[in-house]
């Protein structure tokens, strides 16, 4: 037995049965308001979350904007001022961890590949996530106690950060939030990109102090990494050794990669300059020691370096004295030679790279040639045969129409990861952030592209209709 209002229900009788069926569905009402209530009250509440304190106090005067310190050197290992920044927003605000580090094969430069970038998620898409978003961004870049500006972005060394099409960058700060061009529009997070002060958790958010600027570590050869970060460098780095100043005479053979590959498919205007020495560059060098009566082995030797950095220069002719008077000329008795005369000027104008080709069994040069859009004089020519006769596991160096007819008889799809998907990728011309070698959705759209020009269908993979359209 219990009671309602006092009187037990027992007692009640009809009329009571009727009044506590009413008081139910008023207190269900009651309910069903009060909950309303605390879920407006919930979402108020989220949408102005508390912003993060600093676990010290602030310096009298805080350190100055940083510097523009783009990724210089490969070393995707968290920062411990990423992390600490990672987990005091996560803390503070919510949203999702869309991670720190990324290899250094993938995309352009950027500062996740020395962990100093964090990714948070928060999608402009949602109120409640693009409230929190603005709310920490305007915390982000708002003047301090004294008036500074992007009081917090200095305390926490924050050198830049992208969201849903606009980009505020410390070393622009005058200039505000501005159009963001890159590959993507950002509005499923914010990226933050924090400079080495920050990135290494010395900035005055956690110590109270202000550190001198940190410019990070600095590469010594144009175009090649720098040493991983070990300790603060207080000075600009200074300009580093353009690649063609390089003075060494290193071994260098197929798979050798590095400064002095890219110096040498320089010197031999093979492309693309890739610092991996592949079968271009080989074709490229052995057509090179050919021709200026070096050793063909495909391999880099110091006499090989000399007269690759030593322009080729034809001898004067020495001038003849007049013949006598009414002395006939003499006549140049005929001269015999093993090698075949070079092709002339219309055999080869349109072959405008080499690839290396290994003879099968039942090849010929003039196979060869149709097989490869190439031409057999041109073959004999380069490769110094004394004839048209090759053999069984011959290399051959073949003049072609492109750097990329080596691939023309190649299938790529997506899933690949291989050097004909980079290549692929560069025919395209996809952005250099999109040529990683991994045959994705993006190169998907290109080539599916391609294919619509011309009618066909689109069903992502290239081949070699498509290698050939590409110039192949």
């Amino acid at each position: 037995m219990y009671r309602v209002f006092g009187r037990s229900r027992r007692d009640r009788g009809q009329g009571g049965a009727r009044r506590g069926v009413a008081a139910a569905v008023l207190s269900l009402a009651l309910s069903v308001g009060l909950l309303a209530a605390g879920a407006a009250g919930a979402t108020a509440a989220s949408a102005a979350v508390p912003d993060p304190v600093s676990p010290v106090g602030a310096p009298p005067v805080v350190e100055g904007f940083a510097p523009y310190l783009p990724q210089t050197s490969c070393d995707p290992v968290i920062k411990p001022g990423t992390a600490a920044l990672r987990a005091m927003l996560l803390a503070s605000y919510g949203g999702r961890d869309l991670g720190i580090t990324r290899a250094c094969t993938l995309g352009s430069l950027s500062e996740h590949k020395e962990g100093r970038a964090f990714d948070w998620g928060l999608s402009a898409a949602v109120s409640a996530e693009k409230a929190i978003a603005d709310q920490f961004l305007t915390w982000l870049i708002a003047p301090g106690p004294q008036g500074e500006p992007g009081y917090n972005a200095k305390r926490l060394g924050v050198m830049y950060v992208i969201w849903n099409g606009k980009i505020w960058g410390s070393y622009r700060a005058a200039e505000g939030w501005r159009p963001y061009s890159g590959g993507e529009a950002h509005a499923d997070h914010i990226h933050i990109s924090l400079a080495w002060t920050g990135a290494t958790k010395r900035s005055s958010w956690w110590t109270g102090t202000v550190p001198p600027v940190d410019y990070g570590p600095c590469p010594a050869i144009a175009g090649e990494m720098a040493p991983r970060w070990t300790a603060p460098r207080l000075t600009p780095c200074p300009a580093p050794t353009p690649i063609m100043s390089l003075t060494g005479t290193p071994l260098l053979a197929l798979s050798s990669t590095g400064p002095y590959v890219k110096q040498l498919q320089q010197l031999l205007k093979v492309s693309p300059i890739s610092g991996t020495f592949g079968a271009l560059t080989d074709s490229a060098l052995r057509a090179f020691q050919a021709g200026r009566g070096l050793a063909v082995t495909g391999q880099t030797s110091d006499g090989t370096w000399s007269a690759l950095r030593t322009p080729a220069t034809t001898a004067p002719v020495p001038a003849q004295p007049a013949p006598p008077a009414r002395t006939p000329p003499a006549r140049t008795p005929p001269t015999t030679s093993t090698r075949p005369a070079a092709p002339s000027a219309s055999v080869l104008p349109k072959l405008l790279s080499r690839m290396t080709y290994r003879v099968v069994r039942g090849d010929t040069v003039a196979r060869i040639a149709a097989t490869w859009h190439s031409n057999a004089a041109a073959i004999v020519a380069v490769n110094h045969l004394g004839g048209k006769k090759i053999r069984s596991g011959q290399v051959l160096s073949l003049p072609v129409k492109s750097w990329l007819t080596r691939y023309s008889r190649t299938t790529v799809r997506k899933g690949n990861r291989n050097q004909a998907v980079r290549a692929l990728q560069t025919g395209l011309r996809m952005p250099a952030a999109y040529r990683t070698g991994v045959y994705g959705d993006v190169t998907v759209r290109y080539v599916n592209r391609l294919k619509a020009r011309y009618g066909w269908k689109q069903d992502g993979v290239a081949g070699p209709g498509v290698w050939r359209k590409l110039g192949a």
